[in-house]
């Protein structure tokens, strides 16, 4: 399987790297160091799963891109591989759509599982049972976020961390007139008026990250 990791620190990715190269079935065939660059790579690289961090700062949350991507690319896998052990960050991971949960506190061997079981078409969240699953998938999206359309969502975190339209444009490849565009619909999608507002909204709702 052609593997995607997702995580801010060199370190892990290498890590990471490193492991499941030496795995008989598992090929990385990329990284990526925020939500952006993962969802842009996977524009141009085949992959098959992706390993994703929850918190990569400067930039989207990882649970955004998953949500992104299972909109978008629903034929790929995605494990969201965390430090973050509480219970609301599994019910945002069910609600995004990721097909794993597991902590970066496991052992090499459960995290190898995890991804063959994953990608056999399982779901697998470390520690929680089917029945316990069904229980906590019931986490409500923010209908207004659900609202935007997918460059809107490629746009919103890049204007909360205070990129200008000229930046914006250039890393999404478009043009600052199609910026300004999205920006205006995306205050009015979510009902904000200035920049304070639209900041606060992203990081109450786990959008982006500092």
């Amino acid at each position: 399987m052609k593997i995607i990791i997702a995580d801010d620190h060199a370190l892990v990715r290498n890590a990471l790297t490193f492991m499941l190269n030496a795995q008989p079935d598992m090929e990385v065939v990329g990284d990526a160091a925020d939500g952006n660059e993962v969802f842009m790579k996977l524009e141009n690289t085949q992959a098959d799963l992706v390993l994703m961090d929850i918190s990569m700062p400067p930039g989207e949350n990882g649970l955004q891109t998953t949500r992104r991507i299972k909109e978008t690319h629903p034929e790929i896998k995605v494990i969201v591989l965390t430090m973050h052990d509480e219970e609301s960050y599994v019910k945002e991971a069910l609600a995004a759509g990721a097909d794993g949960f597991i902590l970066k506190s496991t052992t090499d061997d459960i995290l190898l599982d995890g991804i063959r079981q994953v990608h056999a078409n399982q779901r697998y969240y470390s520690g929680y049972p089917s029945d316990r699953l069904d229980e906590l998938d019931t986490f409500e999206g923010d209908s207004l976020y659900d609202s935007l359309s997918k460059r809107e969502k490629e746009v919103l975190p890049l204007v909360a961390l205070g990129y200008n339209n000229r930046d914006i444009a250039e890393k999404l490849y478009i043009s600052v007139k199609t910026v300004e565009v999205h920006k205006a619909n995306i205050r009015k999608k979510l009902k904000v008026d200035s920049y304070a507002d639209l900041l606060r909204y992203s990081v109450k709702n786990h959008l982006v990250d500092f």
